[in-house]
């Protein structure tokens, strides 16, 4: 049956369980009629004696040919017997051979195709019928779950059967409990990995935590109330607690490392860690944390600047390169005839995270994940290396998709967007292109005339599309990623004078209007105003900007051919119908409307204050604007850490009740949510899928 499809491997084993079940009562009724003739031999020798004693030979003689007839009919029962208890044996071994096969199916390939699209789903790769997939997948949990325990009954219904037959001396009954006891073990072990591994993150929380920020997440055991496993967790938790990416690689790949699982250092202090597993009207049996927040974070600290021990130097690492993930698990519960010392302790951990504790970290935190999303295998394997290179077209998936995820756009980047950004990653005229590193993308100067990366910058502008430009990006009417020169060639072949938006490729997260005026001699000037950034937008927006703006006064049309007043339209709401109040005719500072030099050198009749593409006054981002001081800094950690004791004080109730009133004390007389001695079994039995995922490789594009 290798190689079969899971539709043949189901119908097979269904038909092994229906045949076991024949054979087991075919085992049952032939060891009870054999067990009756020996009774019946028994008796007939207590007459022999009887009548020997009593010298009634010719009685004596027609007992021993019936007693002849009768042991000849006794053994070729027991040949039978013998037999049959074979053929149970062959069924459940190849039961279990089919079980072992569909189950390896469905959870390294079926299972494991589900959780790395899922994985690329947090980049924006389309995953619409995750639900339903998943539900499918249930499904063949569930059929799995009954099979094997179906399997496992007849199994142990034979063992008790053998236990109870008469011992021969041939040792057949002896060989055949050995099997069976065997077969019981795989079962087992095949029920112990289906119970773990059916316990799965079906809603992951967000790829950045912040603390002090809620977070949500779902965790969902997909064998279902099957085997009556509901019952079994009425007294049981599902908790929660975040531990460093390297502590989650060694509990994925080191059983040992599970009966340690207890002394596991957390990180961090999660707020309301631990939930029921309910069963709602689809049957789905999960546990939602919609209240938890991640309240503190121990991130290791960056080595000391001129540090001389480079190895201890090398294993430290910044905030923004540290990775995490959230360890769910379920308090230890026992089911059906396993022993004692086979509870189920299931486990599951989130996809790698990261944590920030301030926006400044977002840029950084944002691109370490997204690197691992799309091209990171979900299997924690030590023995699979990091992508640390790729080519262009595996990038340009990527930045599409998080494009339109991040910026909630419904205009996708075209193939012309995409174009233009290759030019900031690509050399120039070389046919044959290296692969893209992750330095080279997310650390390495855009240009050796740039502060700031590819990522910084294409970060940014996402950001500025998401507040600010959405709507202008939607229509159409932000070009954006297009060069200041063909941004020029573009307007002065219109046409009519018209203007355009693009995004600075000099500064981050800032959009410039450009323009063409048409001189007295019929020639075409272009220009450029000074780009405007978030802050400068959150002053005014920019349709307030164009409507008043004086150079575009005379310009009817935004590129290539839009009506400049119908898309003002649509900001009617917006800060324009203010314009013209206060001090200002305008209504913002003049100054801040500034072009630069004309394209053929001459000078405009308002002369730029800053070079091409410069900000203005009120773009200007200093250090301090976007990231605190050390001191600050170190006072919100300290803010954290307080709170963190405060949320994870067991035994605070006196504290409480006195800071909420006698009126509060009076109300919880009687009731205790929440036991602070209550300890969590955290013993672990994941059965590591790394075996049967060795022949996988994660692709970008599933295929």
């Amino acid at each position: 049956m290798m190689g079969s499809s899971s539709q043949e491997l189901q119908t097979a084993l269904t038909d092994v369980s229906k045949t076991c079940h024949h054979l087991w009562e075919e085992n049952k009724d032939l060891q009870g009629r054999f067990v009756n003739e020996l009774g019946e031999l028994q008796r007939l020798q207590m007459v022999i004696a009887q009548l020997e004693q009593q010298q009634r030979l010719e009685n004596v003689f027609t007992v021993k040919q019936q007693m002849t007839e009768l042991q000849k009919r006794a053994a070729t029962l027991y040949e039978h017997l013998t037999q049959k208890r074979n053929d149970i044996v062959i069924k459940l071994n190849d039961g279990t051979n089919f079980a072992t096969m569909l189950q390896t199916q469905l959870i390294g390939e079926k299972l494991f195709s589900w959780k790395n699209a899922q994985k690329l789903a947090q980049i924006g790769m389309p995953f619409d019928n995750r639900e339903q997939l998943l539900d499918e997948i249930q499904i063949e949990f569930e059929f799995l779950a009954d099979q094997n325990w179906q399997l496992n009954m007849f199994s142990c219904w034979m063992l008790d059967l053998l236990r109870r037959a008469p011992q021969l001396n041939d040792g057949l009954a002896q060989a055949t409990i050995g099997k069976l006891t065997a077969i019981t073990e795989q079962l087992n072990k095949l029920l112990f990995m289906l119970v773990s591994q059916s316990f799965i993150v079906s809603v992951q929380p967000e790829p950045v935590l912040k603390t002090q920020h809620k977070f949500v997440t779902e965790v969902r055991l997909l064998i279902g109330d099957k085997l009556g496993i509901r019952q079994h967790l009425v007294n049981t938790n599902v908790s929660v607690k975040i531990i460093a990416e390297d502590e989650a690689k060694q509990l994925s790949v080191d059983y040992d490392a599970h009966k340690e699982i207890r002394n596991n250092k957390t990180v961090g202090t999660i707020s309301n860690d631990f939930e029921k597993l309910t069963m709602n009207e689809r049957g789905h049996l999960a546990a939602k944390f919609n209240n938890s927040k991640l309240t503190r974070i121990a991130h290791r600290k960056p080595p000391p600047k001129g540090a001389s021990d480079l190895k201890c130097a090398a294993s430290m690492q910044a905030a923004t390169d540290q990775k995490y993930a959230l360890l769910f698990f379920i308090t230890p519960f026992q089911m059906g005839n396993l022993s004692k010392e086979e509870q189920f302790d299931v486990w599951t951990l989130s996809l790698p995270i990261m944590v920030t504790v301030h926006g400044s970290q977002d840029c950084d935190a944002q691109v370490a994940i997204l690197w691992h999303r799309a091209f990171a295998s979900i299997s924690r394997n030590p023995n699979t290396t990091d992508v640390t290179a790729v080519t262009w077209d595996n990038l340009a998936i990527m930045l599409r998709n998080k494009f339109s995820l991040f910026t909630g756009a419904r205009r996708p980047l075209s193939d012309s967007d995409l174009a233009y950004l290759s030019e900031k990653m690509l050399m120039p005229n070389v046919a044959d292109q290296k692969p893209i590193t992750f330095h080279r993308f997310a650390k390495q100067a855009m240009r050796d005339d740039l502060p700031f990366s590819f990522w910084e910058w294409f970060f940014s502008i996402m950001q500025l599309i998401k507040q600010k430009l959405l709507k202008f990006w939607d229509e159409g009417w932000c070009i954006g990623f297009i060069s200041k020169n063909d941004a020029s060639q573009s307007m002065m072949m219109c046409q009519h004078s018209s203007f355009l938006l693009r995004f600075s490729d000099s500064q981050t997260g800032a959009v410039s209007i450009g323009f063409v005026c048409e001189e007295a001699d019929g020639q075409k000037i272009p220009f450029h105003l000074a780009p405007f950034t978030i802050k400068d937008l959150d002053q005014l927006s920019l349709a307030s900007r164009i409507a008043s703006c004086p150079q575009l006064k005379d310009i009817r049309y935004m590129y290539p051919a839009i009506d400049k007043e119908e898309m003002l339209r649509f900001f009617e709401s917006e800060e324009r119908h203010r314009v013209g109040g206060g001090d200002s005719p305008t209504g913002y500072i003049q100054s801040e409307i500034v072009m630069v030099a004309k394209t053929n050198g001459r000078m405009s009749n308002a002369p730029s204050m800053f070079g091409a593409d410069s900000p203005s006054p009120l773009s200007v981002q200093s250090k301090l604007d976007w990231s605190p001081g050390e001191v600050h800094q170190n006072h919100m950690m300290e803010m954290s850490d307080e709170l963190g004791q405060i949320l994870t004080v067991s035994d605070m109730s006196g504290d409480v009740e006195t800071l909420l009133g006698p009126a509060f004390k009076n109300n919880i007389t009687n009731y205790n949510p929440h036991d602070g001695n209550h300890q969590h079994n955290l013993h672990f039995v994941d059965m590591s899928q790394q075996g049967m995922m060795q022949q996988h490789h994660n692709q970008f594009y599933p295929s």
